[in-house]
């Protein structure tokens, strides 16, 4: 019985017939291979783990094929397993992968089973890399003069996480998805903004208005867009969801911070907005506003930022609308795809929306596509129908 079978794909089919082979080396860091092959296989993948000598003395030979249901390479013999395994599989992952075997890698040195493997994948297959060493060894010049040559070679680098006077290895969910975003490359070379959250107009120093939001469908727009190979930046307001530790994140308070952003925002090829941006402002008080007696508050109109967008910016623009009618929301995004050149417009009726789970409707100027089920897939089906253009 295979270990592994139980739990492939139950978290995605992401890595759905993709074959990983799991290079580990002599670093502390070993000890969370087994956690890393779990995740890996969650999202469909097959693993096959390669174990230098050195990596013996952290993590056993039974862990790993306890974890990926095959058993590990600790040498190669005369059926040329790296030869095999680089024809059969689509990525080398070397997590953890030390300073030693980055610089033997570097140099064409190809003298334990990982390094042979990384010399057999190299111009061939992709390889991502994952380094975990002390802090001074990771700001060591030739350790930084490696890792450029590798950079050059065409190798993907994950930089570590500083901690402890140490460069620890990325967390497994960091690992996992740039594993996934290199096997599934449709967005590669997009650059990708995706704007979301609540905005908080001031009404003093201390409260503010806004819309209710979580945040949620914008984090995991911009979750999706990296595994699909995007260069995904998230511009993010108020959120109750804190967003992946790889999505590259900026901040923003109000609408006219926003506004203030669209010189930047030229930059992007696709710009994406399921931020809850507020219809209103308030003329703002300095200090805080005495609470010992009833104020009235003059709201005024927000200036509108997809109009103000367009001034600026002339690239693809996926914009959405929420309200409490399907038919008032259908209507109301094919004025928006007129008034504002997008590509479709994605619809919310506020009273099917949940935590977790969505219902959208995705209206282009003829069709409508309508799904439901959990806000990632969700975000699947709007990435799919913008790479489709099927609306």
């Amino acid at each position: 019985m295979d270990p592994a079978k139980k739990i492939r794909g139950t978290k995605s089919s992401l890595l759905k017939g993709k074959r990983i082979v799991l290079g580990i080396t002599g670093s502390i860091s070993a000890e969370e291979t087994v956690k890393l092959s779990r995740e890996l296989i969650r999202h469909g993948a097959e693993v096959f783990p390669v174990m230098s000598q050195e990596s013996l003395k952290i993590i056993t030979e039974t862990s790993l094929q306890f974890a990926t249901g095959n058993k590990p390479i600790l040498d190669i013999s005369g059926l040329t397993e790296h030869v095999i395994l680089e024809e059969e599989c689509d990525l080398l992952l070397i997590a953890p992968c030390s300073a030693n075997t980055i610089a033997k890698i570097a140099h064409g040195i190809g003298d334990t089973t990982v390094t042979l493997f990384a010399l057999t994948f190299l111009g061939s297959k992709p390889i991502l890399i994952a380094p975990a060493m002390s802090e001074s060894m990771w700001k060591n010049p030739v350790v930084i003069e490696n890792l450029n040559k590798l950079r050059g070679l065409g190798i993907n680098i994950l930089d570590p996480k500083m901690e402890e006077g140490k460069a620890k290895l990325p967390d497994n969910d960091t690992i996992v998805a740039k594993s996934i975003a290199i096997l599934n490359n449709i967005l590669k070379g997009k650059n990708i903004l995706v704007i979301g959250g609540g905005t908080e107009e001031p009404i003093d120093d201390v409260r503010v208005i806004g819309n209710r939001s979580s945040g949620r469908t914008s984090i995991e727009i911009a979750r999706a867009s990296f595994y699909l190979g995007g260069d995904v930046t998230l511009l993010l307001g108020r959120s109750e969801v804190i967003p992946p530790p790889y999505i590259k994140v900026e901040r923003f308070r109000t609408v006219n911070d926003l506004i203030s952003r669209r010189e930047w925002m030229k930059n992007f090829n696709l710009i994406i907005v399921p931020g809850a941006l507020s219809d209103f402002t308030v003329k703002k008080v300095e200090g805080k506003i005495k609470s010992n007696k009833g104020i009235k508050l003059d709201l005024l109109p927000a200036p509108k930022f997809l109009e103000k967008l367009r001034e600026f910016y002339d690239g693809e623009l996926i914009a959405f609308k929420a309200e409490f009618d399907d038919e008032r929301i259908i209507r109301e995004a094919r004025e928006m795809i007129s008034r504002y050149s997008l590509r479709f417009v994605v619809g919310n009726n506020l009273s099917e929306v949940k935590e977790n789970e969505t219902k959208i409707m995705i209206i282009g100027k003829e069709k409508v596509k309508i799904f439901s089920g959990s806000k990632f897939d969700a975000a699947m089906q709007i990435l799919d129908t913008y790479i489709k253009g099927d609306v």
